[in-house]
């Protein structure tokens, strides 16, 4: 189920991975004449706030997506959610494939971050 918590995450990913500040797209959105607040984006990014149709078509111009992207329910993309469909899957695989699941996601955000440069290169632990 899309929920104003999911549309606010897809719209913080986007922006970051297009490496817009929260205040570019403010300022961005201001010359398609849709004032908004750094506070207000923050709080739809963080699911405190519902963003409304303009709002988000005019968001969805400065991130050069579709809305679709952002609406998009992926509910299916979820392997406990697909699994649970599935008979004779127990309780306990179930929990395995959403600690797998949660491990993947894990690493690729991991890999977002570095592919941005926002980390400290260090050497081993092993090696101090």
């Amino acid at each position: 189920m899309i929920t104003k918590e999911l549309i606010g995450d897809r719209i913080k990913q986007y922006r970051e991975v297009k490496e817009i500040t929260q205040q570019d797209m403010v300022d961005a959105l201001k010359n398609k004449d849709c004032a908004m607040s750094r506070e207000t984006l923050s709080k739809i990014e963080n699911g405190n706030r519902s963003v409304s149709a303009v709002e988000l078509s005019k968001i969805c111009d400065v991130l050069d997506v579709k809305i679709e992207d952002i609406l998009e329910d992926d509910n299916d993309d979820d392997l406990v959610t697909l699994f649970r469909k599935k008979k004779n899957v127990t309780e306990e695989t179930l929990a395995e494939i959403e600690e797998v699941q949660n491990i993947i996601i894990s690493f690729m955000n991991q890999k977002n971050i570095v592919k941005k440069g926002n980390f400290k290169k260090s050497a081993p632990l092993w090696k101090e």
